[in-house]
This record gives C-alpha cells, sequence and structure tokens, in this order.
C-alpha cells in the first residue's frame, strides 16, 4: 500500500499536521483553557472510531477485493455529512476531534491522500483505499495537478468512483 514516493504535497501534508494539532487541541480541551478529555471520548476516538473504519476495510477486502475509492461527489458528500453528524452530537465531538485529529498527524506522516478516516485500517490492513474528504480532497488535486504528481499507488488499483 506505502510506496516510497510522497502521494501529497508539502501544503497537504502541512494542513493535514495543522488541522490534526488543532482538532487534538479541542478534544484535549473541548474549546477551555483546562485539560477536560473525558474516558469515553478516549474510548469513542482511539477504539470504537478506529474499530468501525477496520471493519469497514475487512469488508471492502472481503467483497471489493481491491482498493475501493469513494472519491467522487457522492462520496464528499456521504463523507461531509458523516463528519458533520460526528463532531456536531455534544456525546460524540471530543471522540471525533481525538480520531481525526491522530489519523490526520498519521495521514500526513503516511503521506496518504483522500480522508484520513481510512489511514488506521489501511495501515493495518495493507490496503489503499479512499474516501473522498471534503478538506483535503480539493488540496490534493491541486498539488497533483500542479507538480504533475499521480495520487494513486503505483499499481493503480481502483474498483469506484462513485
Amino acid at each position: 500500500m506505502h510506496t516510497a514516493r510522497r502521494r501529497i504535497g508539502a501544503i497537504g501534508t502541512v494542513s493535514r499536521v495543522i488541522v490534526g494539532l488543532g482538532l487534538l487541541c479541542l478534544a484535549f480541551t473541548h474549546g477551555g483553557l483546562s485539560w477536560r478529555l473525558t474516558w469515553y471520548d478516549a474510548v469513542l476516538g482511539l477504539i470504537a472510531l478506529p474499530a468501525v473504519m477496520l471493519t469497514i476495510g475487512l469488508a471492502a477486502r472481503r467483497f471489493a477485493g481491491q482498493a475501493v475509492h469513494f472519491t467522487g461527489p457522492l462520496g464528499l458528500a456521504v463523507n461531509t455529512a458523516v463528519i458533520v453528524a460526528l463532531l456536531a452530537n455534544r456525546y460524540t465531538a471530543g471522540g471525533a476531534e481525538l480520531f481525526y485529529g491522530v489519523t490526520l498527524l498519521v495521514a500526513a506522516w503516511r503521506a496518504q491522500p483522500g480522508c484520513e478516516a481510512t489511514i488506521l485500517s489501511n495501515l493495518i490492513l495493507r490496503r489503499d483505499d479512499q474516501i473522498g474528504c471534503p478538506a483535503f480532497t480539493p488540496i490534493d488535486a491541486l498539488e497533483a495537478r500542479r507538480s504533475g504528481r499521480d495520487p494513486r499507488p503505483a499499481e493503480h488499483t481502483r474498483t469506484s468512483r462513485t
């Protein structure tokens, strides 16, 4: 899954690090000045949400075989709705901020394009599934177009551009 070449540019990497650190700050403080990370935020962000994404990755491996790229307009819309629902709900916001903050930092380190939500399952399962990311897909596309870089891995496996 991971190739030696970077699949995102400097702007995509730096923006993921900045947003990831900002989300971790929000997760740990809930927007205040004191430490407010709760046990259920940690369970949701570090266990439950990664487990959901790992389950989706396992299902994709079982039923699709190849990497699934849900990166078109429908993929962007669905992922945006999920992100908004998780962050707007007071019971899931802290856990979602923790999950997305950690995965953004891992995505920047791994130089993976698309949504950071798939990075942990991709790393564990050695896959390249991608979901369209409302914030970073446009940045990655502009950087790839400007530099002539192909954001896909060397094997160019694709099953869906929905």
